[in-house]
C-alpha cells in the first residue's frame, strides 16, 4: 500500500477530521484493517458496523496495537478518541460506504495500475487464480487473496496490492452487500469475466434472470464505451443476444465453450478424476484468418475446471498473452486451501471441496468421484442461500447422484438429508438402474464418529457444503483417520 496523509484520507472518506494526533508523529497510514486483530503500526482502522458486532467497541485495543488513525460513524466513540490525543479521529455517516469511497479514490488515483474483474455464481475463485497464473507469465501481478470479494473484501484487496504491481485481478462477488455498480465503481477493470450464472443467492435475486443482470453489472465499471467481457457463453443467460439485450454499452464481447461458435471452443474432454483433466481447444489466430487448436491440460481435479482456465486463456491473449503461453500459465496454477484439496491416504484418498457449495457444483463434484478410480463416495452437506426452493435444489443434487450412479452418498446436516431424501425419491421411481447407498447423518460430529469405518480401502471421497458448515474439519479428520493403523 501507498503511505496515505491523513489529509488525504479524510477527503477520501468524505469525512471530518475532529483530531490529529499530539505532536504530528501520525501522520500517515501504511496499512488498513476492518478487524482489530489485523491492526498494526501506522495503521488505519474503520470502525464497521456489522450485522454481529460493532467495531467501535475495540478502538482502545486497535490503539494499543499501534493504530493511530480511525475512521468511526458513532459520535460518543468519536469524542473518546479525541480525549486520548494520540489518534487522528475521522468520523464519517457510514464507515462500511468511507472504506469504498477511499478505495474508489485510491485506485482513481492509480490510473497507470491495469485491472480486471472476475464474478459469476461459481467458480469465481478458482477461475481468479487461473488469470492470475496466466497474467503473471507476462505482468508484475497482484490478486484478491482468498475470498476476499465484498464491500469490505474488495478495498482490503486494493490497499494490499503491492505499490509496484502492474495489473490487478479483482475478484468481485454479490448476496447481502453493496449492488455489483458500487462495487466495481472501485475497481474500473479494463476487462471482466463472467463464470457462470448458477442458483447461488437465489433468495436475495429471487430468479436466475435477475441474478444474471445483477452479475452483467459489471460491465458498467468499463470506462466510456471500452471493455472486454469474457463469459462462458455455454450458459443460456451469458449468450452474447442475451447479453446485449441486459446490458449497455459497446464493450467486446469473448466467449468460451463448447458451441461451435464460441471464440474458444472445448472439445474432446477427457476427464481423469484425480488425476486432472484435457481437452482441445479450438481458437482463431489473432487476424482471425485462421483456425488452431491446442491440447489443454491443467493438474486439477473437475473437469468444469476447462472452462475456468479456458476463461482465463481467453482473458490473457486480449490482453496481448499468447494463447500457447495461457496454456503453458494454467499449467502451474495453485488453487486455494479447501478447494479440491486431495490428500491420498494409507487406506483411502479424500479430496476436501469444503469452501463453499452450490447445486450446479454438488453435481460437479459427483462427477469427480465418478471418474476417479475406486469406490466414489460424496460427503454433501447443507447448501444456504437458495431461496425458497432451497429443498427442490437440494433434492436435485440427490436425483443427479442416484442417476450417476454414485456408489456412496453420504449427507451432513436437515439440509443434506434433502439430498439423501432426493436420491431415494428417484431409487424409487426406477429411471436408472443406480445401486446408490445413502447414508444421512445429522451434523459433524456424528459423521466424524461414524463414518470413517463405513470408508473402504480404495475409495476416493469428496466432502462439500456450504462455507459455514465447516466440513473441512470433517475432511480432515478422515484424512487422518485414514492414515491410522
Amino acid at each position: 500500500m501507498k503511505p496515505l496523509s491523513i489529509e488525504y484520507i479524510a477527503e477520501g472518506t468524505e469525512g471530518k477530521l475532529l483530531s490529529r494526533a499530539e505532536g504530528g508523529k501520525y501522520d500517515f497510514a501504511d496499512n488498513v484493517a476492518i478487524d482489530s486483530r489485523d491492526a498494526a503500526e501506522n495503521g488505519l482502522f474503520f470502525a464497521i458496523i456489522g450485522a454481529r458486532t460493532d467495531a467501535h467497541v475495540y478502538l482502545n485495543d486497535v490503539v494499543s496495537r499501534g493504530c493511530h488513525t480511525v475512521v468511526v460513524s458513532d459520535e460518543d466513540w468519536a469524542e473518546k478518541m479525541v480525549v486520548r490525543g494520540d489518534v487522528n479521529t475521522i468520523l464519517v455517516d457510514d464507515t462500511t460506504k468511507a472504506i469504498m469511497r477511499l478505495a474508489r479514490r485510491y485506485m482513481d488515483d492509480w490510473p497507470e495500475l491495469r485491472r480486471v474483474a472476475v464474478t459469476g455464481s461459481v467458480g469465481k475463485t478458482s477461475t481468479k487464480e487461473f488469470v492470475y497464473s496466466v497474467l503473471s507469465s507476462k505482468f508484475r501481478t497482484g490478486k484478491t487473496p482468498g475470498n476476499l470479494n465484498s464491500e469490505y473484501g474488495i478495498p482490503l484487496t486494493i490497499f494490499r496490492l503491492d505499490p509496484q504491481t502492474e495489473m490487478a485481478v479483482i475478484e468481485i462477488g454479490l448476496g447481502h452487500g453493496a449492488p455489483m455498480e458500487e462495487l466495481v465503481d472501485m475497481v474500473k477493470p479494463e476487462a471482466a469475466v463472467v463464470t457462470t450464472i448458477g442458483s447461488a443467492h437465489m433468495e436475495v435475486f429471487g430468479s436466475r434472470e435477475n441474478l444474471a443482470k445483477a452479475k452483467l453489472a459489471v460491465t458498467t465499471g468499463f470506462k466510456g464505451n471500452g471493455g472486454k467481457l469474457i463469459v462462458n457463453a455455454d450458459n443460456p443467460m451469458l449468450d452474447p443476444q442475451w447479453i446485449r439485450k441486459n446490458t449497455e454499452g459497446n464493450f467486446k464481447i469473448v466467449t468460451i465453450g463448447t458451441g461451435i461458435h464460441w471464440n474458444y471452443r472445448i472439445s474432446n474432454i477427457c476427464d481423469e478424476g484425480i488425476d486432472g483433466v484435457k481437452c482441445t481447444l479450438e481458437f482463431s489466430d489473432q487476424n482471425n484468418l485462421e483456425k488452431k487448436q491446442e491440447t489443454l491440460s491443467i493438474p486439477v481435479i473437475g473437469s468444469h475446471n476447462l472452462w475456468n482456465a479456458s476463461l482465463a486463456i481467453a482473458l490473457g491473449a486480449e490482453l496481448g498473452i499468447d494463447v500457447h503461453d495461457g496454456i503453458e500459465a494454467v499449467r502451474n496454477v495453485e488453487l486455494n486451501a479447501n478447494r479440491l484439496d486431495v490428500t491420498r491416504t494409507a487406506k483411502y484418498t479424500v479430496i476436501n471441496d469444503a469452501y463453499n457449495a452450490s447445486p450446479e457444483s454438488m453435481k460437479g463434484a459427483i462427477d469427480i468421484v465418478n471418474r476417479s478410480k475406486g469406490r466414489g463416495v460424496a460427503v454433501l452437506g447443507d447448501m444456504y442461500e437458495l431461496g425458497e426452493k432451497s429443498a427442490d435444489l437440494h433434492q436435485s443434487v440427490g436425483r443427479y447422484a442416484a442417476d450417476s450412479g454414485l456408489e456412496l452418498l453420504v449427507t451432513v446436516g436437515q439440509l443434506g438429508e434433502e439430498i439423501g431424501k432426493g436420491a431415494e425419491l428417484q431409487k424409487k421411481a426406477g429411471s436408472g438402474n443406480s445401486k446408490t447407498e445413502v447414508i444421512c447423518y445429522k451434523n459433524r460430529e456424528e459423521a466424524e464418529k461414524e463414518l470413517p469405518s463405513v470408508l473402504q480401502k480404495d475409495d476416493v471421497v469428496i466432502v462439500k457444503a456450504s462455507r459455514t458448515m465447516e466440513l473441512e474439519h470433517l475432511a480432515k479428520h478422515l484424512a487422518d483417520c485414514g492414515n491410522e493403523g
